[in-house]
């Protein structure tokens, strides 16, 4: 079963050595931004004790130590563990210790306590923060992720027109095929060829406008691919300039009809 349409919490590991900063850092931080979303655990392959310096990050980033200890996997009650992750080079190469779980990560952070004073402590906080926020962001309970292949999506980008195609509606966040004809200069059998194959593979969904089918994404997209099309287009702000400049001028002389129905 797809752990993102379980309805109970997930569950997430950080596995470290020595379970003595970055693991507990990350437990910290990561149930302070989750919310009950989550069950939070960390653990270590050759646990040691807390550093003090992370109680003190903690409290001087006002957020809740409740909870840490040191452990090793064999303290865990938990036989399964929906995401582990590690944060050192050592726990992730050695694999005999990874706990049953549906998705195995690797965030390789700097180890702070071999650094003086609290401010490498309060940096790998932040890091912390960062890397958390983008994985809540695309790793929501209850998002729509089955289904969805990552070969076939990165397939489609492969290919020019498609990709134009793509970057085109999420500017425009819904197109027909004659805005689409215009922009790419491309035949209409072409494009309506591309955007049915995007179409079945549930990449785009439509809208009729009258006696016009618009397309955009589907909107049960998962949120890491609407993520790889906006970064797409907004790093390579230039990409479809022609075709911009071609649909402003298509739909200038064009305006779409103001009805519209689900198709």
């Amino acid at each position: 079963m797809n752990p993102l349409q379980m309805t109970s919490p997930l569950s997430i590991l950080f596995l470290c050595t020595g379970n003595s900063a970055r693991s507990q850092l990350a437990e910290a931080v990561f149930r302070d931004m989750a919310g009950d979303d989550f069950r939070v655990f960390s653990a270590g392959t050759q646990p040691q004790g807390i550093d003090d310096r992370v109680f003190q990050t903690l409290k001087e980033l006002d957020i809740p130590a409740d909870g840490l200890k040191s452990q090793s996997l064999d303290d865990l009650d938990e036989q399964h563990f929906d995401y582990v992750i590690t944060l050192c080079d050592n726990a992730k190469n050695e694999c005999a210790h990874y706990p049953p779980s549906d998705a195995l990560l690797h965030w390789d952070l700097e180890d702070p306590k071999f650094l003086d004073g609290l401010t490498p402590f309060i940096n790998t906080a932040h890091i912390l923060q960062q890397q958390i926020k983008l994985f809540l962001q695309l790793n929501t309970p209850g998002a729509t992720q089955q289904g969805f292949s990552p070969d076939e999506f990165f397939k489609l980008l492969s290919d020019n027109t498609r990709l134009r195609t793509l970057m085109l509606i999420e500017d425009e966040k819904e197109l027909c095929v004659n805005d689409l004809v215009n922009a790419l200069q491309e035949s209409q059998s072409k494009v309506s060829r591309h955007l049915a194959q995007m179409r079945t593979l549930k990449i785009l969904s439509t809208r009729r406008r009258a006696q016009h089918i618009f397309y955009r994404l589907n909107p049960d997209l998962p949120p890491w691919m609407e993520l790889v099309l906006a970064v797409t287009r907004t790093g390579q702000p230039d990409f479809i300039n022609q075709e911009k400049i071609l649909l402003k001028a298509h739909t200038s002389d064009n305006p779409s009809p103001v009805k519209d129905t689900e198709e």
